[in-house]
C-alpha cells in the first residue's frame, strides 16, 4: 500500500475483523473512514433486515460515502467484507477478508487476506493486493 491513510484504515478494519472472526466464525459487511483531519470512525450498515445480504450491505455502504466524499470531510474510506478469492499461485477459491480502500488523491485497491478456519483457529495467509477502480470518491471534474 502506497499511501500511509490506507494503511491506517486497513491495520484498523483487519485487527477487528480478525477478533470478529476468531469470536463468531463470521461477519457482515462494515467499514472505516478516515476524515480530513486522520480522525478514524468505524460504520456499520443496517438496511433493517434481520439476515442482510451481504451485497446489500456494501451496496448501501457505498452509496452512503459516495455522498459523504462529495462533502470534502472524508480522505479515505474502506469497506471491509467476507470473500471468495483465488490467491496468486493457488488454483482453488479461498475465504479472504476483502478490505476495499481508496483516498482521495485517486488510489484505490482491494486488499485480500485469505483463510481457513480449523479445529485450533483460524489460519491466515499472506496478505495479497489488487488495484481497482474508484468507487467511492469521484475524479475531479466529474459529477
Amino acid at each position: 500500500m502506497a499511501h500511509p491513510d490506507l494503511q491506517a484504515l486497513f491495520d484498523s478494519l483487519l485487527q477487528f475483523t480478525k477478533k470478529f472472526l476468531s469470536e463468531h466464525g463470521g461477519f457482515n459487511p462494515w467499514a472505516a473512514t478516515m476524515s480530513s483531519t486522520g480522525e478514524i470512525q468505524w460504520v456499520g450498515a443496517d438496511n433493517g433486515e434481520e439476515f442482510p445480504d451481504a451485497q446489500a450491505l456494501i451496496d448501501l455502504l457505498t452509496e452512503t460515502f459516495q455522498r459523504q466524499s462529495r462533502s470534502g470531510v472524508l480522505r479515505a474510506i474502506g469497506i471491509c467484507y467476507d470473500s471468495r478469492v483465488i490467491p496468486p499461485g493457488e488454483s482453488d477459491k479461498s475465504d479472504a477478508i476483502c478490505c476495499s480502500l481508496e483516498h482521495i488523491s485517486g488510489e484505490a485497491l482491494d486488499v485480500f487476506v485469505p483463510y481457513t478456519k480449523a479445529d485450533d483457529g483460524i489460519q491466515y495467509a499472506e496478505i495479497f493486493t489488487l488495484l481497482r477502480d474508484p468507487r467511492f470518491f469521484q475524479p475531479t471534474g466529474t459529477q
